[in-house]
Formats: structure tokens, sequence, C-alpha cells
């Protein structure tokens, strides 16, 4: 049986893409070099079609088979048979609440972490027994991007809900250690074998049968236990990125007097009973209504008057942000340019509530690009702060953030970039850390509904306290300093996924020799 699997181009030709399945012959990938075309086709026994009689060709993809040829040169095992429990789905909930238990969806879990500070609230009747989550438990996303992972490593992550569209595998630690087990399925040879197995076209997902049929190379316990150091110590650092970072915010709170601040409220009774809400009633001249172009309720609310307030009291004073950096907008790149390998385009979609990520759907202009658009270059240490996005209140419209890669990047359009342009402020990071804590103040003047969007004048009218240079000095060593720490994490990550697919292509010996010399040049060391 003949089938068609793709095209590829080679040499400006095509290349056509099949293989073969007959009850005769081992399974076998062949080249046939044609005058005209080469042909690459897999040969696959019948008895050899796997799963549920896999018969598409995409899932015997010469590449595939190959990178799986290498896991079974080592002793390995099904995945279903590591796990003490099926792999079971989340639950699907429509209702959130401000207050709640924290509901993880797909967009919050990347790259080994998973995300709470921007999760949605669920307040289910009752907590769904079967998705307990205990220390060691591993998630996958199963739908949208697939084969994200995290795990279970502190007890406050247990008692968070999953979504439906995420996972649940449950290790036996008697047969594999869970954190090994993670970073194999997130490392190049767990990432083929997931890849393999997805369905969909527009909407892609991998099953539970397909997930537990993985093929897991089994180390010794000694190296797998080396991982789980490798992933502890990263979150370790992570931890400390976030405490750091933390401890910047409470010095500017403190600064402003906003750290216990609160919109102001009044007492009122209904039915007898004493309630406090916040005050919502704001009277207004036409003059200032017209002066503003605004007349919806929302945009007069009190409590944006009282923070405006805080920051034009300030006993140093304070600048508009337009006079202190200089601003430039993102081109309309046309997407027609959009090339395999170049410059990448900073977009929209890039910049997460988590900060910016150039991994998200990448897109690439070509090189002579930089200078023939050199003004919408984003360079390391730019702010950049999102136009669009998200309803009024949601999203990270207005957010601002540092780019922090040493690979410059072209901006997009709807992407305000800033760069220090007075000596007032000495870090721009401190810059990016004032506007986040005043996000109120430009959600206030952002318009539409389902797609908020705001004015680049708009935000460069925003009051900036000019904080005394000592306690920038404190702040912006407290933000470098979790910077480098979220830093060391990345690697320490990144170490330990290289460290399983080196192990997997040659030898357990050369994988701990690779990780032992990247920690020496990271200074950092796992006994």
């Amino acid at each position: 049986m003949l089938l068609y699997s793709g095209e590829r181009k080679v040499w400006k030709k095509e290349i056509k893409h099949f293989f073969f399945k007959r009850r005769d012959v081992e399974k076998i990938t062949i080249t046939h070099k044609g005058k005209y075309y080469n042909v690459e086709y897999s040969i696959v026994n019948v008895s050899e079609l796997e799963g549920k009689l896999r018969i598409d060709s995409e899932y015997y993809d010469p590449f595939y088979l190959s990178q799986i040829k290498k896991i079974m040169s080592h002793n390995w095992v099904l995945l279903k048979k590591l796990l003490k429990e099926p792999i079971y789905n989340g639950f699907d909930y429509r209702y959130f609440e401000e207050i709640g238990t924290p509901y993880v969806r797909v967009g919050d879990i990347k790259d080994f972490i998973i995300y709470l500070e921007n999760t949605v609230k669920v307040n289910p009747i009752k907590k769904p027994k079967k998705i307990l989550l205990e220390i060691g438990d591993i998630l996958l996303t199963r739908k949208g991007t697939v084969g994200e992972v995290a795990i279970i490593y502190s007890k406050n992550l247990k008692n968070i809900i999953i979504s439906s569209e995420i996972m649940k595998l449950g290790p036996d630690n008697s047969k594999i250690n869970p954190y090994y087990l993670m970073v194999f399925l997130k490392s190049h040879f767990g990432e083929i074998q997931i890849t393999q197995n997805v369905h969909g076209i527009a909407h892609v997902s991998i099953t539970q049968e397909a997930l537990e049929n993985i093929k897991i190379p089994i180390p010794s316990d000694s190296f797998q236990k080396f991982i789980e150091k490798l992933v502890l110590k990263s979150y370790e650092e992570r931890q400390k990125a976030e405490q750091l970072y933390k401890q910047a915010e409470e010095i500017l709170l403190k600064e402003l007097e906003l750290k216990n601040w609160k919109p102001k409220t009044k007492k009122i009774k209904i039915g007898g009973i004493e309630f406090e809400e916040e005050e919502n009633i704001s009277i207004r001249m036409l003059s200032d209504v017209r002066k503003a172009d605004r007349m919806d309720a929302e945009y007069w609310e009190p409590k944006y008057d009282e923070i405006e307030e805080l920051i034009k009291n300030y006993k140093n004073g304070y600048d508009y942000l337009n006079n202190l950096t200089s601003p430039r907008t993102g081109y309309a790149f046309n997407s027609k340019d959009y090339v395999d390998e170049g410059i990448p385009l900073l977009r929209i979609t890039n910049i997460t509530s988590k900060g910016i990520d150039m991994s998200l759907n990448p897109v690439f202009l070509p090189n002579y690009y930089l200078d023939k658009y050199k003004i919408f270059t984003v360079k390391k240490d730019d702010l950049v702060i999102s136009l669009t996005g998200g309803r009024i209140g949601e999203g990270v419209i207005g957010k601002a953030f540092v780019y922090l890669d040493e690979k410059p990047a072209l901006l997009n359009q709807r992407i305000l970039r800033l760069r220090l342009k007075s000596d007032k402020i000495k870090n721009i990071n401190i810059i990016a850390l004032i506007i986040n804590h005043l996000n109120q103040l430009i959600v206030r003047e952002s318009v539409g509904g389902v797609q908020a969007n705001i004015s680049h004048k708009q935000i460069l009218r925003l009051p900036i306290p000019m904080i005394n240079l000592q306690t920038q000095q404190k702040i912006s060593q407290l933000i470098q300093q979790s910077f480098k720490a979220r830093e060391n994490s990345k690697k320490l990550l990144e170490i330990a996924k290289r460290t399983v697919e080196i192990y997997i292509e040659k030898h357990e010996k050369e994988g701990l020799s690779y990780a032992k010399n990247k920690l020496r040049e990271i200074n950092d060391q796992i006994s």
C-alpha cells in the first residue's frame, strides 16, 4: 500500500515523501535517488503497526523512526507501566470568580513552570476527588499547545484545579523518578513522540492512550536523582527571583505610600445588615467630561483620582513619562515578508502576563530588514508596552516589560517601545515597575470591549514619581539580582534537558560530564 505523506522543498525541487506497508518485511527507511526527485519512504510490517493500527504516513515519518530507534537502544518501558494509576484529564469550568481556588489552564504551564499569578479562580461545591494532586504528579497539556509539562513539587501547588485540557500523570516512584520523567517528556526525544502522536489540524491534541504508549528510556537511579537535583535547584532559583522582585516592589510601594492602599469605601445597609463597598459615585462638571471626551461612568471612578493624587503629591515631585523616555511605536510588517530564519519580530502575541516570550509562534524577517527598518529595532534593556490585548482590565494591555534578549528584534504594530532619555531615572526597570503598579491609570484610558485598545499618547501622559536616587539604586539592584536568578533557573532546566538527550544519544557518563561542565560555567554545583 502506497501512501502520500506531503511535500518538502530542497534545492528548489520538491521531494515526494512516501512510505510502504508490506506484510513480509521489517520496518526500515529507504531513500531512493531518482532523476528528478529523492523519494524517502518507510517499509513497515503490518505486525509493527502501532496503537489502533496507525496507517497514516506522517506517523511513520523516517525522522520519527530514527529518533525512536535511539531510545530503543537503551532499556525502555512504555509510560503506562511506570504509572501508579491511569492518566486523567482535569475538569471543565466556565464560571470564574475573583476569589477561589486557582484554576490552571493550558496557558498557565510553560517551560516546567505552573504560573499562578494570573490564573482564574473557581469555587466548585466540592473539589473533584479524581484529580486531587500529590507531590510528584506531572501535568501535561493535551490540547492546543500540546506537551508543556510541570510537576507538583510543593504543597502550595497541591490545592490547584486543572482544566480538562490538562492531563495528570501519577508516576510510581518505585519505578521511575518523576523529575526525570518530566524532563524526558520535554526533551527532544519526548517531544518527538508527542508530536508523532498528536492529531487534528487547526486544534491539535493527544489522547491518553497515545501518551500512555510513549517509550521511556530508563537510566540508572543515580542519573535520575541527578536530574531531580537540577530541577529542584532551578525551582529554588526561581523562588529566589520572585522573592527579590517582590522586595523591589515593596520598597517602591512603601516609598509611594501605596503598599496598603485601597480605594475609599462607604457603608451601606441592606435588610438591616451593614455592608462595606467601594465608593463608586463621582460628580463631574460637564466641562471636564468634554475635555476628557469620555462619558462612560467607569472612567470617572473615584479610585483613579485617588491614585493620581497620591503620585502628584509625592514628596519628591513627578514628571510625565513622555519627558523621561524616547517613544517609538511599531511598524505594520507584511506577513508575506516572513522567512524561516532571520531577525525575530516582536508581536503582541509575544507579550504575555509573565513577560516577553519570543518562543511563542516565532516569526522572522530577512536579515537586511535590521538596517532597512533600523528605527523599529528592539534592543536589550528597551521597554515595550502592548497597546492592544484582551478585554478592558484583563490581558496585558498597558503592561510594561523589559526586553532582555541579547539578539535584537523588530517591533511590530500596536506595541510601544521606550528608551530612557533623562538622568532622573537611572534604570529602565524602575520605569517598568512603576508603570505596572499604576496600570489602573492606563486601563482607565482604554477603549473597547472584547478587544481593548489604548493610544501611545495616553500612556506617555502617565505621571512618574521622581524617586530619590538611593531608593532607585536599591530597587535596581534587587531587580537585577532577580533577573540573574531567573536566568540561572532557565539555564539549569536547559542543562537538565540536554543531559537527558546526551544520555539517549550517547551514554550516561557523557551526559553527566556535559552537565558538570555547564554548571561550572554558571558557578553552580550539584552534589
